[in-house]
């Protein structure tokens, strides 16, 4: 057996082992020299004296040792029962010297410790970070991740293949694309994938049939907190089968990491919903179904009341709409409070609406401060209060405005906030399937037609006949997964006709010769007996970060960005000389 700082035993006693690793805490109890000797496994406890403890005290913080001795049982007084080795410890009858070390910038102390580097300091000596107990546990909970999706997959007989990385920039939607310019081809560029998809479809057409890959993927999307510049995809497609088979086979891929990894059973059989029905519901096509709280129009109820500030947005043309929590609102137990209202009502109008009206219900009647709000409303407080089913302690929230895309979305952002916050969840874990997205939206700067999340979904059979009249009536063969309000998956079943793909480019304003130096490879493959075909990512990163229960999605890659999508490392992004980018690349640069 390999012995290492975890490995060893009270049955090891007595026994003369060798061991490698880095000098964590260093004790010097004169006459004894105590230092934890820690490696990716764990730590033990060594001891140092007698002839050659002149020598053990040079050493310092994070040296790296080579040592051999004694395994010898701990006195009772000194036990560490926090640690797997605190029974024993090595009593070192010989060392060698491997490596010296600078003074580390930081502790590198467990995170259940006080005094924890900042996240910037830490990125910027990963390596040292990654020495770190929770940091090993997180790197070898992501392998442990990848195995079981290999081992699952391969058992259903996917190739696991892989798609190049150099590319052609081709049009893509929602982020920019990564361009790397060539130097044997001057003036000419490759781009980064923002994913394989092209290629793993042409995987499809290529008799291939079942593909996955643990994908890289890169693009240049404006900094937010759960997303990376580069990121994985647990990547998927598969031939001659329709959107139930590839969901029942990503539902029974998720049982097997549930259990092997969390050891925890969820059911299959994931609830559904439509893409429509979760806006006018939820206000997002990413729902937390652990809590209820519905969106409803209250519009008519409110239309002939006396609330002069909700009327003369129905006036106006717009609508009103309300949902209830649970929030035990007036109790000194409530997480939601006047002030925190307050602060709601900051938040939409943040995210574009007027404000918002608060009621809430108590001795099961609904109530306003001030008073003047419930009276103003007469007879439709009854009306509300009934249609929303609310009960005493639970709070209302009503909004309002002229758009109802708007409105709902604003919503959707609320009820999520407030839900986490009260946290009063059904399940630990809601799993729910978005169907019937529409194949096309307004772009809201621009105003023309976009592929609502990629232009290769095929439509649904019955709404083809949309597409060049009504054509954001046209819906598509595409799913979302979503857990607990997160999308951790998005797929779809691909356009395999040449000229549907080629007219659904159209439909989003592209021409004759923009489709054919862009996709004109894509549509020349789909000629040569392109196979019923679909697919679907999950977002590995995202996956792996939910699983441990953490919303820090860079505690989970080995060499992260920053917020900023900085690499403090080793400082990239970096500028370039025009004259190396002038003699290289062919690229003159004027700034």
């Amino acid at each position: 057996m390999e012995i290492n700082c975890n490995s060893l035993t009270i049955k090891d006693v007595e026994k003369k082992v060798s061991l490698y690793g880095w000098c964590r805490y260093i004790r010097d109890h004169g006459g004894k020299l105590f230092i934890d000797l820690a490696d990716r496994y764990g730590t033990l406890q060594l001891v140092f004296e007698g002839n050659i403890l002149k020598e053990a005290e040079k050493l310092g913080k994070e040296y790296v040792i080579f040592v051999s001795g004694t395994v010898k049982l701990r006195d009772n007084d000194t036990i560490d029962n926090t640690n797997p080795t605190g029974k024993i410890e090595l009593f070192v009858e010989k060392f060698d010297l491997i490596n010296k070390s600078n003074i580390p910038p930081f502790e590198l102390i467990d995170e259940k410790r006080k005094f924890l580097a900042n996240e910037e300091l830490r990125l910027r000596y990963r390596y040292l970070d990654l020495r770190r107990k929770e940091m090993i546990q997180r790197i070898e909970f992501r392998d442990k991740l990848t195995k079981t999706i290999r081992q699952f997959l391969w058992g259903k007989e996917f190739l696991e293949l892989e798609t190049p990385t150099l590319v052609k920039d081709t049009y893509e939607t929602g982020s920019r694309t990564f361009i790397v310019p060539s130097r044997t081809n001057k003036d000419k560029f490759y781009a980064l994938p923002q994913s394989p998809q092209i290629y793993k479809q042409l995987c499809m057409i290529s008799g291939l049939e079942r593909y996955f890959q643990i994908a890289r993927c890169y693009r240049d999307e404006d900094p937010r907190e759960d997303r990376q510049p580069e990121f994985t995809q647990i990547d998927i497609e598969i031939s001659f089968k329709d959107e139930k088979f590839i969901q029942s086979l990503v539902e029974e891929m998720l049982q097997r990491i549930f259990k092997e990894l969390l050891n925890k059973n969820i059911k299959l059989g994931f609830k559904h919903m439509l893409f429509n029905d979760a806006m006018k519901n939820y206000g997002s096509d990413k729902p937390d179904l652990r809590f209820e709280s519905k969106i409803f129009d209250i519009t008519e109820e409110i239309r002939n009341s006396d609330y002069n500030m909700l009327k003369r947005v129905i006036t106006a043309g717009g609508s009103v709409k309300a949902m209830a929590f649970a929030a035990e609102f007036g109790l000194a137990s409530s997480k939601i409070d006047k002030n925190y209202l307050l602060k709601t009502i900051e938040l939409a109008k943040e995210f574009g609406l007027g404000g918002m009206t608060w009621l809430f219900v108590k001795n099961g009647k609904l109530n306003s401060e001030p008073e003047s709000i419930i009276n103003s409303m007469g007879s439709a407080a009854e009306k509300i209060q009934k249609k929303l089913a609310s009960k005493d302690g639970d709070i209302i929230l009503i909004f309002s405005d002229v758009s109802e895309k708007l409105l709902l979305s604003s919503m959707g952002k609320i009820r999520k906030i407030i839900g986490d916050k009260i946290a009063k969840y059904s399940c630990e874990y809601s799993f729910l399937w978005i169907d019937d997205f529409p194949m096309f939206e307004k772009d809201e700067v621009t105003g023309k037609l976009k592929p609502a999340h990629n232009p290769f979904s095929a439509p649904k059979e019955e709404t083809i006949k949309y597409i060049e009249t009504e054509p954001e009536k046209a819906l598509a063969r595409q799913y979302d997964l979503v857990l607990n309000g997160m999308e951790i998956a998005s797929g779809s079943i691909r356009i395999r006709d040449p000229e549907q793909q080629r007219k659904s480019l159209k439909m989003m304003g592209m021409n004759d010769k923009t489709i054919e130096d862009t996709f004109g490879f894509l549509i020349e493959a789909l000629g040569y007996g392109a196979p019923i075909h679909g697919g679907i990512a999950l977002g590995f990163d995202r996956l792996v970060a939910l699983l441990s229960n953490s919303d820090n999605i860079r505690d989970f890659i080995l060499f992260p960005k920053n917020k900023k999508y900085e690499s403090p490392l080793d400082g990239s992004p970096t500028q370039i000389s025009k004259k190396r980018l002038k003699e290289d690349f062919g690229i003159s640069v004027d700034i």
